[in-house]
């Protein structure tokens, strides 16, 4: 049975977090990292807006990978841009590189409360499986 829509899930993993992603496509287990990455980040779902648009380009070795980097860009573009991701329009995919638009907005500390700082998106223990006619990632997040 095909999920109608991606979800995620969080857990915790030996002193770091990890998120369980499930989604029917791989461009919808891409996108979905988005949110969980900016909810890991403020404790709260949702409340970061798609105020405004920027171009994003990754590439990686396999899908695994393409969530790994992708993740280390969200966290890069909030550490060094100040800017939270709500979403993600994925317009090309390959199995290597992907292209497309992150929406979001500027931080701002009133409204997006800092729960988890992360440090990274690591490689270990990352992977992507199909399950009963879905694709399911964990992804972990070094805090």
């Amino acid at each position: 049975m095909l999920a109608s829509v991606a979800s995620h899930r969080f857990f915790e993993h030996t002193g770091d977090f990890g998120v369980e992603l499930t989604a029917p496509t791989e461009e919808s287990l891409l996108a979905e990292l988005v949110p969980a990455f900016a909810a890991l980040l403020t404790g709260v779902e949702g409340v970061v807006e798609a105020r405004e648009s920027v171009p994003v380009e990754v590439e990686g070795i396999d899908l695994s990978d393409l969530l790994v980097v992708l993740g280390n860009e969200l966290l890069y573009r909030f550490e060094a841009e100040g800017f939270l991701a709500a979403e993600l329009a994925v317009e090309e995919l390959t199995e290597t590189r992907l292209v497309g638009a992150l929406r979001g907005e500027r931080y701002d500390p009133e409204r997006h409360p800092i729960a988890r700082p992360a440090k990274a998106v690591t490689q270990h223990g990352v992977g992507v499986e199909a399950r009963d006619g879905e694709l399911v990632a964990r992804v972990i997040f070094d805090l």
